[in-house]
C-alpha cells in the first residue's frame, strides 16, 4: 500500500485534481446529453425522415469531435 502524501503536497495539488474531476464529469454529462438528445430526436423524427436524420446526427457528432480536437491542439500550444 502506498504511503499518504505529505500535507503540503496534498494542498498544492488539490485544486488541479478538483478541476480535472469537474472537467471529466462535465465532458461525461455533455456526451450523455448528446446521446439522449439524439435518441429522443430519432424517436420523434425517425418515422418522418429515416436515414437523413441519422446522417445529420452523425455530421453533428463529427463536427463536435473536430472542434474538440482543434481546442486541445491550440490549448497545448499555448501552455
Amino acid at each position: 500500500m502506498a504511503r499518504p502524501l505529505p500535507k503540503d503536497l496534498e494542498d498544492r495539488i488539490a485544486g488541479a485534481a478538483k478541476k480535472a474531476e469537474v472537467r471529466s464529469v462535465g465532458v461525461f454529462g455533455f456526451g450523455l446529453g448528446i446521446a439522449v438528445g439524439f435518441g429522443l430526436g430519432a424517436a420523434v423524427f425517425g418515422a418522418v425522415s429515416g436515414s437523413m436524420f441519422f446522417m445529420v446526427g452523425a455530421g453533428v457528432v463529427a463536427y463536435l469531435w473536430y472542434l474538440a480536437s482543434k481546442r486541445s491542439k491550440t490549448k497545448n500550444k499555448k501552455g
